[in-house]
């Protein structure tokens, strides 16, 4: 019989995307201290792949869209099948299988909220408030991944203080190290962006919240100011998602097919970013989004919209600037002032590269999930020293 103890964690799905990596790091780097399985809502895409133990238990609930309430009894007899000692969930799409983990003998459940619905960025539908404080009794304890969410739901949703723990996302700033990283410059880019081209990428999923839309006026109003430097800037785009089809036709619209181009998903982001020298965010809503931190860790000045947790990872006029939401023409301008200054963009890039590796490492997410773990599960917290294994760092008790 295995001592461990079983942790499942329940996702809308698992596919690209900062929260679902955050999931992917924590199977990864703690198999040695607890079991886990993943259950997903409606599916899997790649990022399943990188579950590096096959034992892991990766199970589609295969929901259908709006309430199927048959998902509901799938859900109970997998948990009950798995007979899990933890169970998390993480946001709003999962929430409202707390009741059914309840009646499935789970007892220690957690839940996570990296930031909020794409429909309700600033958290103010009242139906998802309702919902949050009906399942608050079911939750033993919270965790969110800015101070902006902490605020946000223990003042406007109303959680206890004590139920809910901040944890900040991390990441393994070795993989994007440009000194880890063997690359030839703009190998991965051709001809869109030959020598003397500054070249600004903005990585995220394709979707209204993420306001790809507004960077890429932002950059038609770049191209339009006065400057021999501005015109020789170009934009990569990596992702994918709804708005794709939305966002070529803007491109083409505003005759920006020679500047501007979007990638899709890529396995070789790291790359990428060694390839880049700024990085743009014009997200409407985040929570902690781990692609500024890669970029950080790759050495790139972040220009980024001040929301959600922003300004917790980029310290204005140190390693970055922020930028109001919904704001082009303020976009424009802060990557116009890197677009022309190298030694700026150098300075902030070296300062970002540093703070990441001080404040928003890997190794300390895992270590306060593990200790958040214990404690919920009333075990004994261990010392977890750092491996690195597949790119990732995982880790071993003492």
């Amino acid at each position: 019989m295995n001592d461990k103890p079983l942790i499942v964690h329940v996702v809308y799905r698992l596919d690209t995307g900062g929260m679902e990596r955050v999931v992917v790091s924590l199977v990864n780097a703690t198999q040695d201290r607890y079991r886990h399985a993943v259950i997903s809502l409606t599916g899997f895409g790649v990022l399943r792949l990188e579950i590096e133990d096959a034992a892991v238990a990766c199970l589609s609930l295969e929901k259908k869209p709006g309430k199927d309430w048959r998902c509901y009894l799938r859900f109970w007899r997998a948990l009950r099948t798995l007979k899990p000692d933890l169970v998390q969930t993480y946001n709003i799409g999962t929430l409202d299988l707390s009741p059914v983990a309840r009646l499935a003998g789970v007892h220690r459940l957690i839940h996570a909220e990296h930031g909020r619905d794409a429909a309700d960025p600033g958290g103010d539908n009242p139906g998802y408030q309702w919902l949050r404080r009906w399942m608050a009794p079911l939750i033993r304890r919270y965790v969110v991944v800015s101070h902006d969410l902490q605020i946000w739901l223990t003042d406007r949703v109303g959680i206890q203080p004590c139920k809910v723990t901040y944890i900040a996302n991390g990441i393994d700033g070795a993989k994007f190290s440009r000194r880890c990283i063997r690359f030839e410059p703009r190998r991965r880019l051709g001809d869109f962006a030959p020598p003397g081209t500054v070249l600004v990428a903005n990585v995220a999923r394709l979707d209204k919240v993420k306001d790809q839309e507004g960077l890429i006026f932002a950059f038609k109003l770049l191209h339009e100011q006065a400057g021999e430097n501005n015109a020789s800037a170009r934009l990569i785009i990596v992702g994918e998602g709804p708005q794709r089809g939305e966002l070529e036709r803007q491109i083409v619209r505003l005759g920006l097919t020679e500047t501007v181009r979007l990638l899709g998903n890529r396995g070789d982001v790291a790359h990428l970013l060694a390839e880049c020298d700024v990085f743009a965010l014009s997200s409407i809503a985040e929570g902690m989004p781990l692609t500024l931190m890669e970029a950080m860790a790759a050495g790139l000045p972040v220009v980024a919209t001040d929301v959600g947790g922003v300004a917790s990872v980029v310290e204005a006029g140190v390693t970055g600037t922020l930028v109001p939401a919904g704001d082009p023409r303020a976009l424009a301008e802060a990557l116009s002032a890197y677009v022309a200054d190298e030694n700026l963009r150098r300075q902030h890039g070296s300062a970002g590269c540093a703070r990441v590796a001080a404040q928003f490492s890997l190794s300390a997410m895992v270590a306060a999930y593990a200790a958040l773990y214990d404690e919920v599960l009333g075990r004994q917290t261990y010392a977890l020293q750092p491996r690195v294994m597949s790119g990732l760092t995982e880790h071993k008790e003492n």
